[in-house]
């Protein structure tokens, strides 16, 4: 089963309470854990939509669709990301960026 990184950041980056791994069969069935379980993600995504309303009909693609139009905003907004990750080999590591859905432009500068 594939490995996920959530992430929920401000600018000031990463620390232990704003991110985890979770196994998953993929993004969908994240996003619908999410909507059948809210309070397990409150902190993730109170730092993201506030006080936005969830509609009782909200699908996992359109959830999907919310989190990846979030973006930092200095300190008050967080970006929500779910990204697939692979795990490598320490010998396999090569962290120069490449191009992949997802990707930044200031990945490269």
């Amino acid at each position: 089963m594939p490995l996920f990184l959530i992430t929920s950041l401000y600018d000031e980056g990463i620390s232990p309470n704003n991110f985890r791994v979770v196994e998953a069969a993929s993004k969908q069935a994240i996003a619908q854990h999410m909507l059948e379980h809210p309070e397990r993600w409150d902190y993730f995504l109170h730092r993201c939509f506030h006080e936005e309303q969830w509609e009782a009909t909200l699908t996992p693609e359109q959830l999907l669709e919310r989190i990846e139009r979030t973006q930092v905003d200095g300190d008050s907004v967080a970006q929500l990301r779910i990204n697939e990750i692979t795990i490598q080999a320490l010998d396999a590591v090569n962290a120069e960026p490449s191009f992949q859905r997802g990707t930044l432009f200031s990945d490269f500068g």
